[in-house]
């Protein structure tokens, strides 16, 4: 399944190289077009961007956006020059960058993952695409749709819970970067992945349980290979045993 997503998302936004730089004191760049969609990611210091916007001041914890076609200049600060990294991408799906704005504030952990990316020279075009989505989902999306995507990941966990399923299988299927999905998951949830699939995997084994069911065969439903195990959640999540008659 995580395969046919990444097929169709290749089609959607297509990485096609990233970069990083620590500028010296006033280093310019432009004024220059591109033919691509190009974002920069302002890791430490200070610089400016113009553009058809008008005069930009960018610092640490900012990103701006340059569009296909658009005249831009961006300088490093006489002072303290800007640190950054970069990602240029194309693809049906990167005209969600055509806003009225060109700079917003991101994730910093996004813009430290395609340094290290950049360092490792990693190419692998699915490690980008997840981090481009996450950003979208972090920076461009209004709150009722980041409310949306946690209300499908819930349902998956809903219909997924007694199956071997992890934090780090999620982030992938849905396509976002683990920490990014961590921290929105929680922020609307106020529990971690973790803790809501244990919290499905609880409800249901006590429904389960006060319908009949034994405990091995509870353990088994919601999960749990190993009965020892399982009890052992049980009582540390509702401070009793599954074997106790009263689990209502």
């Amino acid at each position: 399944m995580a395969n046919m997503i990444d097929k169709l998302r290749a089609r959607d936004i297509v990485p096609m190289f990233s970069g990083y730089e620590r500028c010296k004191n006033g280093h310019k760049f432009g004024p220059r077009v591109r033919s691509h969609y190009l974002i920069h990611f302002c890791l430490k210091g200070k610089g400016k961007l113009f553009d058809k916007f008008g005069e930009h001041d960018i610092g640490a914890g900012k990103m701006f956006i340059i569009r296909p076609g658009e005249i831009t200049i961006y300088v490093a600060d006489d002072i303290d020059p800007w640190e950054y990294s970069w990602i240029a991408f194309e693809g049906e799906m990167a005209d969600v960058f055509d806003t009225e704005r060109s700079v917003y504030e991101f994730p910093i952990e996004i813009g430290e993952r395609v340094k290290k990316l950049t360092e490792e020279e990693v190419s692998s075009p699915s490690v980008y695409i997840s981090l481009i989505y996450s950003l979208i989902y972090a920076t461009l999306n209004e709150e009722e749709e980041s409310t949306d995507i946690i209300k499908k990941i819930k349902r998956y966990i809903k219909f997924n819970y007694m199956n071997d399923i992890s934090v780090i299988q999620l982030s992938e299927y849905f396509g976002f970067e683990r920490s990014y999905f961590y921290r929105m998951f929680k922020k609307h949830s106020g529990i971690s992945v973790k803790e809501y699939i244990l919290k499905t995997r609880m409800e249901q084994a006590k429904l389960l349980l006060n319908r009949g069911y034994s405990v091995g065969n509870t353990a088994y439903a919601v999960g749990y290979n190993d009965q020892s195990n399982f009890s052992k959640a049980f009582k540390k999540y509702y401070g009793r045993s599954p074997k106790d008659k009263n689990n209502g």
